[in-house]
């Protein structure tokens, strides 16, 4: 996704001080953390969880996709405060096109 997407997501999702609260985060995942290989991770994951819908909710596969959101989440959840935990309703909502290769690039 080009920067201005990016920021656009960002304007539209985030509000006040929420904005540099996430930028903090982002810090306190250290400069070892590989950006762009988690970012190539996203868009394989997205590709690969569309090409399987639909999906049966019960199913081993789901429960694998599920459990692979979660540990492409686990990083950013430790960095994250409660608040930030629980207040990024409206990126959900957000309007995106998953198949996107660019969607989960970092600006």
């Amino acid at each position: 996704m080009a920067d201005g997407a990016w920021k656009r997501v960002l304007a539209e999702c985030f509000v006040g001080d929420e904005l540099a609260e996430w930028k903090a985060a982002k810090e306190r995942l250290g400069p070892g953390f590989d950006h762009d290989g988690h970012a190539a991770a996203w868009a394989d994951y997205n590709a690969r969880v569309q090409a399987a819908l639909p999906l049966d909710p019960a199913s081993d596969e789901t429960r694998a996709i599920v459990a692979e959101w979660d540990a492409l989440c686990a990083d950013y959840i430790r960095v994250a405060d409660p608040a930030m935990k629980a207040g990024p309703k409206p990126l959900w909502a957000f309007p995106m096109n998953l198949d996107d290769p660019e969607l989960f690039r970092q600006g």
